[in-house]
Order: C-alpha cells, then structure tokens, then sequence
C-alpha cells in the first residue's frame, strides 16, 4: 500500500474512532482498568433503589460522591478494586450487597498527538490502542507529514518496548522513533506499539522542497530524512517544463539565516545543467525553485512576490 493510500484508509478509521470516542472499555480486562479524575462510572446495587440509572462522575480530586455513603477515593482503584471498597462502606446499609461497578466513559488517560496530524491535541484513550489508531483519533496524518514519528513515555509507564529507545537520566522518559511507513501500512506490528496514558506523539513535518512556475506540476514535494534533491530532480518530480518555460532564467530563493522574511534568489541555468554544461545544485529545505515563462523579462524583481505568494496554497505530493 502506498503512503498516500495509506493516509486515506487512517481517516475512514479516524471517522470510525470518533464516532466511538465516548465509548465505554471495550476489554475484556475492565476490571482491570485503572480509574482516574474525570472518568464517568455506573454503580449498581440490587437492594438499594438509590442507585439505579444513574452515573457519577470522578472529581478532581480523585473521589466520587455516592448515595447513603458520601465521597468514597476512586483514583489509582481498579473497577474490581473500587467495587471491594463499595461493598465494604455499604455493610452498614446492606448485610450482604450486591454491587455492579462499571466505566460508562474515559477521561482519565490522555495522549498527546502534535505535529502533522489532522486534529493536533489531547486524545483519551478509550480502552487498547494502538499508535495507528491515536494518529487515526487525531484525524489523520497531513500530506506534509515527515517519515518518521517520535513517541514519548513517563517513567511511571515503564520503557517503550522499541529499538534505540532512549532514556533521559533526568527524568526517566523514554523516547523512540518509528517509520511512519511502518504504522500506517500496517506492516511491521512491532512498530504498531501500544500506547499508554500520558504518552506524547509527536508527528514532525516533512521537510519540503517547493517547484513553481512554468512546470507541468507545481507544489511541494516531500524529502525523506536521509535524500538530497538537486534542482533537476525536483524539476522531474514536477513532470518537466512546459513549452513556453525559460529554464535559463530559474532561480532558487531560499531561506535566509538570519530569519528574515526576504529570501536569497539564486540564480540557475536549468538549460546549461539540463545539457550537461553546467554542475547540478542541490536544493535545501524549503527551497523554492522558480521557472519563469519565456516572455517575462523581469525574473529577479518578481520571484519574491510570486514565490511567497503562492508556496502557502500548493498542493504537497510525496517525494522522495
């Protein structure tokens, strides 16, 4: 399957993950869920009519105020565990208590998602998933997504279970990276790992070079992490010139170091490099090689403008 495919098949499952965010576990194991602020739980007693129908809601404190019983601590308990306590505190009411404790929704285990995804946040998880069904619960990956996707653990839960995982001696967190092609693709269930509560995704866009002017296809086009392009290439990956181009006139603006809005306008004659007459440059990040049509005279004086003012609306195809 390719990436593109890829990323389509993650938004049917994103639409498919919201309509069932605000489900309940769907383990087998819930009672071994551990309850934390914000969960919404049900609990039933068969001799006491005060309980029927209704849910409560774990406060920030990590407690739950119960009929007949008052506040009782939930946070950190176990649903078996936290039924225990139930039972107990309702001796005093019931000789013998017939108690029924459940998760009606979870908000007590956020992952955080940021970079290139469709709805960067905050996600709850809602009962097992895995890094493939997060990224589809943030929506997607963008088509400007990079190739790899960093995930970081809390020590409190235990080392990422990947290779060249890292541990920060100051903290004890645990960072791996993983290839996107790997998860989306569905391919390798080693990189498909578990996420756990807490955990941060992060999702870095790609890096990008930019082909506009009198090209069959303009845009952006992706760079995988180790790829060099040189202007030729970026010139086949956007299909050619078209017949009214003036390759001898393109130039490269790029990125300042110093930060600053004006870009550097090279010069480069596609025609010499084209002949081989001349070397092939390579572009960098963000570069943005510019073919004028071979009636424009002034190319200098308009590059900037041109080349600013459309980057922002191209369409961004998988490169390399």
């Amino acid at each position: 399957m390719s990436l593109t495919k890829a990323i389509i098949v993650m938004l049917a499952c994103a639409w498919f993950a919201a309509w069932c965010a605000d489900g309940p576990p769907k383990s087998a194991d819930a009672a071994h869920y551990t309850l934390g602020p914000n969960d919404q739980i049900t609990v039933e007693v068969v001799e006491l009519p005060e309980f029927a129908a209704k849910s409560y809601r774990i406060d920030a404190d990590g407690a739950v105020s119960l009929p007949l019983i008052g506040r009782v601590p939930a946070m950190g308990l176990t649903v078996a565990q936290f039924q225990e306590v139930l039972e107990a505190k309702l001796h005093t009411q019931v000789r013998n208590p017939h108690v029924t404790t459940g998760v009606m929704e979870v908000r007590s285990q956020p992952v955080s998602v940021m970079g290139s995804v469709n709805t960067p946040g905050t996600q709850m998880l809602q009962g097992p998933k895995t890094l493939f069904d997060v990224l589809a619960m943030a929506g997607g990956l963008k088509t400007d997504a990079g190739d790899t996707i960093k995930v970081t653990r809390q020590k409190d839960q235990g080392p990422l279970n990947l290779p060249e995982a890292v541990t920060d001696p100051s903290s004890g967190s645990t960072t791996a990276e993983v290839n996107v092609r790997d998860v989306v693709d569905l391919q390798n269930p080693g990189a498909n790992i578990a996420v756990r509560p807490y955990d941060a995704v992060a999702v870095p866009r790609a890096k990008i070079v930019y082909v506009i002017g009198n090209v069959r296809k303009a845009g952006g086009f992706t760079i995988s992490q180790n790829h060099k392009v040189s202007a030729l290439e970026a010139l086949s990956l956007a299909e050619g010139l078209t017949p009214n181009a003036a390759p001898q006139h393109a130039r490269i603006a790029r990125v300042t170091p110093d930060g600053s809005p004006t870009r550097q306008q090279i010069p480069v004659d596609l025609k010499k490099i084209l002949a081989g007459k001349a070397e092939d440059l390579t572009l960098r990040p963000d570069d943005i090689l510019y073919i004028p049509d071979s009636s424009t005279r002034r190319t200098t004086g308009r590059l900037a403008e041109a080349a600013l003012a459309t980057v922002s609306g191209l369409i961004i195809w998988r490169g390399f």
